[in-house]
């Protein structure tokens, strides 16, 4: 997938609200990755990220799982919880 770099926005979201999506993404990341999650919503969630080009439409459960997870990664370091971006997965 291409490295979108990141760009300034107009009204940036609240730190406590990125910290609680942080927090929502991991319980989705491991309810797909569990299988616990049913399948209409898997794939409306990989829908999403295949709109934007972070997912390929050939994905499978692993791949939904990767591109939540590299999201969560991207959100804690808009938040500052690390020094320099995650680097891509391939």
């Amino acid at each position: 997938m291409a490295n979108d770099p990141a760009i300034s926005v107009p009204n940036p979201v609240q730190r406590r609200d990125a910290e609680v999506l942080i927090a929502i993404l991991a319980v989705l990341d491991g309810a797909v990755w569990g299988g616990s999650l049913d399948e209409w919503t898997t794939n409306k969630i990989a829908e999403r990220f295949v709109r934007q080009g972070l997912l390929t439409a050939d994905h499978n459960r692993h791949d939904v799982h990767q591109a939540l997870n590299d999201l969560n990664q991207r959100l804690r370091y808009a938040v500052g919880e690390y020094d320099s971006p995650p680097p891509p997965t391939a």
